[in-house]
């Protein structure tokens, strides 16, 4: 089976700095209730060999993850779920609001204005502060329980070296401005996907772009048992085991969810680029959004239409998977009560008891689809009568 060349990238870890303030925040703290799950970022980190895995399978013409058979790509109302940040409804960052006055940056991070003015630096023509000043104030303020200003300079390093981090940990203007938005969503979405993109096409760099939220949306989708790992596998002998009936598509507990169907003439949402004219239609496009609750859209069903399938397989073959992909054989019974048979292939074990839940949970899908379409099937043949007697 012919594979191409895997791309070598690198990430930007989590400061260890960073580590040491998290731990430092009191147990009776408010800082999810005032910037949201921002501290799971930064605990939790990422797995690197997962996450340079998931990276060779970033489709730069489609701009989503491409897999044998099935795409993922993440949503704004995910990441906006496992941040714990609602999506606002004011215009996200676009690159061309005023640089914030130096009283506003003071009187977010509870400092003086001298303070800001003095340490303002600029670093490749861009303006920002040194992250060093600021974790040497919030250690300060640790030090002297004020916890208020200490947990609102904690949350804006987080937005500087985590959520849109830079080399040299060097909190730029950007970031500065996103956070006195508290809108992030949207700007981390388009962030995420322009850096896969970007070292996509060269074929190598660093990801200047939130992994540690990439690493937990792309978890989020894996069955357990991936991420258990039994068998001791490596992660691209895990990710390339999968079939789109592995996923796990939606959370089942999210019956009700509010999304961005269309912003103006575009439909779901458009993140920003860089030439200058797209980048006008897309600010004039988000003064018009237009939200919709999932219910209108019908029940849920994460079964693929054949000819998406079909089209997710094609275009599988011709990106050429960056590893070889074996699937076990798995024969279905004569008899609905027997098990069913497995078959592996020697070069790839794999826990059956997984195998015969997947197998069932398909079987179970694929009655329900056939019930769904005879129903459809009747309604039609009485819409058909009702006409023809009429």
């Amino acid at each position: 089976m012919e594979t191409r060349n895997t791309i070598r990238v690198n990430f930007v870890k989590v400061p260890s700095d960073l580590k040491e303030l998290v731990s430092k925040v009191p147990g009776n703290s408010r800082f999810s209730e005032r910037h949201g799950h921002l501290l799971d970022l930064v605990t939790s980190g990422f797995e690197e060999e997962m996450m340079s895995v998931l990276f060779q399978f970033f489709d730069p013409e489609h701009h989503c993850f491409t897999f044998p058979d099935y795409q993922l790509v993440p949503t704004m109302e995910e990441f906006s779920d496992m941040l714990h940040i609602p999506i606002g409804n004011q215009l996200p960052f676009t690159g061309l609001e005023n640089i914030p006055k130096p009283e506003v940056i003071a009187a977010a991070l509870h400092l003086k204005k001298s303070e800001i003015e003095g340490n303002w630096e600029t670093r490749s023509g861009v303006k920002g502060f040194l992250a060093k000043f600021l974790i040497d104030k919030a250690r300060l303020f640790s030090d002297s329980m004020s916890y208020h200003a200490f947990e609102d300079i904690l949350a804006f390093l987080i937005y500087g070296l985590v959520l849109f981090p830079n080399p040299d940990q060097f909190i730029d203007v950007h970031a500065i401005k996103i956070f006195l938005t508290r809108n992030p969503v949207p700007t981390l979405l388009g962030d995420i996907l322009h850096s896969l993109h970007t070292c996509t096409m060269k074929k190598r760099g660093t990801l200047m772009c939130c992994i540690p939220l990439l690493s937990r949306w792309f978890i989020s989708h894996l069955p357990r048992s991936v991420m258990r790992n039994d068998q001791g596998q490596k992660w691209h002998r895990r990710i390339m085991s999968l079939s789109h009936s592995d996923i796990r598509w939606c959370s089942l507990s999210k019956e009700n969810v509010i999304i961005i169907d269309r912003c103006g003439q575009y439909p779901n949402v458009p993140l920003l680029d860089d030439p200058q004219s797209h980048r006008q239609k897309f600010i004039r496009a988000w003064d018009m959004v237009n939200r919709i609750d999932s219910k209108s859209l019908g029940p849920k069903n994460s079964i693929p239409l054949e000819a998406y399938l079909r089209c997710v397989c094609t275009r599988a073959q011709r990106f050429v998977m960056p590893y070889p992909h074996v699937k076990p054989v798995i024969v279905e019974p004569e008899y609905e009560e027997d098990v069913p048979q497995v078959i592996f292939h020697p070069d790839m074990p794999t826990d059956l008891e997984e195998l015969k839940r997947s197998w069932i949970q398909l079987k179970e899908e694929r009655d329900i689809f056939e019930a769904q379409f005879r129903a459809k099937e009747k309604k039609v043949l009485e819409l058909t009568k009702q006409l023809q007697d009429e």
